[in-house]
């Protein structure tokens, strides 16, 4: 996986670069086309200028708490509980004696991480579905609306929240640290996504400027 990140940081370095190069050559050519050369003093102050203004898009926070998320979802042992349940019922399904062992207080956990689960999904269906409801457009949509430019964090959020409920319900959090450590194990995890990150909304940035979009 690391090898991996690696060459496709390379690869969007290299694109980054031939658009760059190819940008000056065709609108030298071609200066009748609409498209805007990165090499020309308008091009290089934009690339400068707004960089950090390029990277503070919606993308930064949904790769934030999706991580973060999937972090505390493994880490706190919600995943291997749900997994083994899921386990348990199929065994059930099947007839077969491979069942594995859920002690009680991992049920309970899992019962009030469900619950939670449950009352999100709830609050959100009675601020979406209902007529009027407050997270849909002004024109009655869920795309674009508030609901789904907030989907991503919302969901992460409560995913958070039913793996920490579960982590000190189940005795997988049982100190300030641990639940610390929960919280940034997804984001040790993300920080090899970073650069992929940077390099990849700046080239697609670079790719809107120069074909106007």
């Amino acid at each position: 996986m690391k090898n991996k990140l690696g060459y496709l940081v390379l690869v969007l370095l290299i694109a980054q670069m031939t658009l760059i190069l190819l940008s000056w050559l065709i609108t030298a050519a071609f200066p009748e086309l609409p498209m805007r050369s990165m090499l020309s003093s308008e091009g290089i102050r934009w690339f400068f200028g707004s960089f950090v203004s390029n990277q503070l898009s919606p993308l930064l926070i949904y790769f934030i708490m999706s991580v973060m998320a999937a972090g505390a979802f493994v880490r706190s042992r919600l995943y291997a509980t749900l997994r083994a349940m899921l386990s348990n019922m199929r065994h059930n399904l099947t007839s077969s004696s491979n069942h594995f062992k859920i002690l009680y207080r991992e049920k309970v956990g899992l019962r009030i991480a469900l619950v939670e689960f449950v009352v999100y999904v709830i609050v959100m269906l009675l601020l979406t579905a209902i007529p009027h409801a407050i997270l849909l457009s002004v024109t009655g949509q869920l795309f674009p609306s508030s609901f789904s430019s907030s989907f991503i964090p919302s969901l992460s959020l409560i995913i958070i929240v039913m793996s920490l409920s579960y982590g000190v319900a189940s005795g997988t959090i049982d100190s300030v640290a641990k639940m610390h450590k929960v919280l940034v194990g997804g984001l040790e995890i993300g920080s090899r996504l970073v650069p992929t990150y940077l390099i990849g909304i700046q080239l697609y940035m670079s790719i809107k400027y120069v074909f106007m979009l």
